[in-house]
């Protein structure tokens, strides 16, 4: 079968021409930044989490205080309730032995 030299198929990840005056950048800017705004309200508790997982300094224990104040905030209003009971979830998940399994030693 001959192939037309005028026919072009599309790739279904077509990411379109160079110059699309800078669209594709705006989309991946306004997507980050939704992602971030929603992590930052809906997963306060993990980023306390973490920040008291750094190394002790001043600015650890300032950036402590200000995520435990944010995530009780959140908490508060009922955005961290998601995060909440899936994490109790996990918690009793991993909690759970099998037969004479021995018991998990906390770290």
């Amino acid at each position: 079968m001959a192939r037309d030299a005028h026919h072009h198929l599309h790739s279904p990840v077509d990411l379109g021409v160079a110059d699309d005056r800078g669209g594709g950048l705006r989309w991946a800017s306004v997507t980050i930044a939704v992602a971030t705004i929603t992590l930052l309200f809906a997963n306060a508790g993990t980023l306390a989490g973490w920040v008291d997982e750094q190394t002790p300094s001043d600015w650890q224990l300032r950036a402590s205080d200000i995520s435990h104040g944010w995530a009780d905030r959140m908490d508060r209003i009922g955005i961290g309730r998601p995060r909440a009971v899936l994490h109790a979830r996990w918690k009793q998940a991993q909690a759970k032995r099998f037969g004479d399994e021995a018991p998990a030693e906390a770290p």
